[in-house]
């Protein structure tokens, strides 16, 4: 009977998969392995390019560590790999380099066939060995799964990879533990992202026409330029939306159409569309302008009004203010109102800082329809 290796090219053809190795396109044999220990998802890999010892695989959409040896035979190679069960950034004075790993808080015992844990706090770290690992050095600090760990030691003896000894460590007030990034505010302004689909809260679109959704994205007050949105329908049967946010009626019903910060997904927000035979009127009101306005000092707001997600220009709001707390004192008043624009103006009394107000539009020939915005009063030092 012939091998697997005499006969690569008819297997590579028939079960082949498509797979890459540090980033270039192959074809491979994929083949679970059938060790009785199962702690780690470890698989044979068997091709026709050279591969070695530390090549990162991605296979169905994961990463995958090559940690044996390579087999080579007359047509083929064949090695293990295991699956990569983090991503681990290090940060080099502001650079941040994220490393596909295996960690381990086992060990295998070689007087039992059993793995064993570590002390508690250490783990072991496997990464491919290159240029940007080579880098890493002791008492360099990294997260997992929002714990920060330290170096305590380096094994580069198998060629390929890279062994890191390491050991639970404290936290820092520089570190970025919801994203596990160390020292990151040491290098970077803290970012506060806002999203919003200026469309409003609902709209209606016709049956096979598109609605395109505006939304707005700002960085800690200022606006973002060109920002990398994902867009996403509760039911793309009823309510379909692509990149760009053209959302498109299939079907008549309703669907949620959400946007979010693709390197930020918590932040978002959502827009309940209708898909229609017969447009009829949902009006909403959005209100822009600063969150804050300085003690004795004005600002101006524009309330932006919308039919079905289109804005429109001929109606016109009604403006109000009032405080936040409910008190009668006015911390700010509206001193002027022309069309659609308001100016607000903060009281000059300091013991107004930090006070806070809410300035309503309503829509004049419909108060169903109405935005409420938030302001504070802020200091000027």
């Amino acid at each position: 009977m012939q091998d697997i290796d005499s006969m690569i090219d008819f297997f590579l053809l028939e079960k082949g998969e498509s797979i890459s190795v540090n980033g270039v396109d192959q074809i491979a044999l994929i083949i679970d392995t059938v060790d009785k220990l199962t702690y780690f998802d470890d698989k044979i890999i068997r091709c026709k390019n050279q591969i070695f010892t530390g090549d990162i695989v991605e296979y169905n959409n994961l990463n995958y560590l090559t940690i044996s040896q390579i087999d080579k035979e007359e047509n083929s190679f064949r090695a293990r790999i295991r699956k990569c069960s983090y991503q681990i950034a290090f940060n080099w004075s502001g650079n941040i380099k994220w490393f596909d790993c295996i960690e381990e808080s086992k060990v295998f015992d070689v007087s039992t066939g059993n793995y064993i844990s570590l002390p508690t706090g250490n783990i072991n770290i496997f990464l491919q060995n290159n240029l940007d690992t080579r880098d890493i050095s002791l008492s360099q600090r990294f997260y997992i799964t929002n714990q920060p760990f330290k170096i305590t030691g380096i094994d580069k003896s198998q060629r390929g990879i890279i062994k890191l000894n390491c050991s639970l460590d404290l936290i820092s007030a520089d570190d970025d533990v919801e994203n596990d990034i160390v020292d990151r505010w040491k290098y970077e302004t803290v970012h506060t992202y806002t999203l919003t689909i200026d469309n409003g809260d609902t709209a209606n679109v016709l049956l096979n026409d598109v609605l395109p959704l505006n939304v707005t994205v700002t960085d800690n007050g200022a606006t973002v330029e060109n920002p990398v949105i994902i867009f996403t329908s509760s039911d793309s049967n009823i309510v379909s939306v692509d990149n760009s946010g053209q959302v498109m009626g299939i079907s008549l019903g309703q669907a949620v159409i959400t946007a979010k910060l693709k390197y930020h997904d918590t932040i978002l927000d959502s827009i309940t569309v209708t898909t229609t035979e017969n447009i009829s009127h949902s009006y909403s009101i959005t209100i822009t302008g600063s969150s804050t306005v300085i003690i004795g000092f004005s600002q101006s707001y524009v309330a932006h009004i919308f039919d079905n997600g289109e804005e429109i220009f001929d109606k016109s709001v009604v403006w109000s203010i009032r405080n936040q707390d409910g008190t009668s004192t006015a911390y700010a008043t509206i001193t002027a109102s022309t069309g659609n624009s308001a100016t607000v103006k903060a009281a000059s009394n300091s013991s107004y800082v930090n006070k806070y107000v809410i300035l309503k539009a309503v829509l004049s020939d419909d108060d169903s329809v109405f935005n409420e915005y938030t302001i504070q009063i802020k200091s000027l030092f």
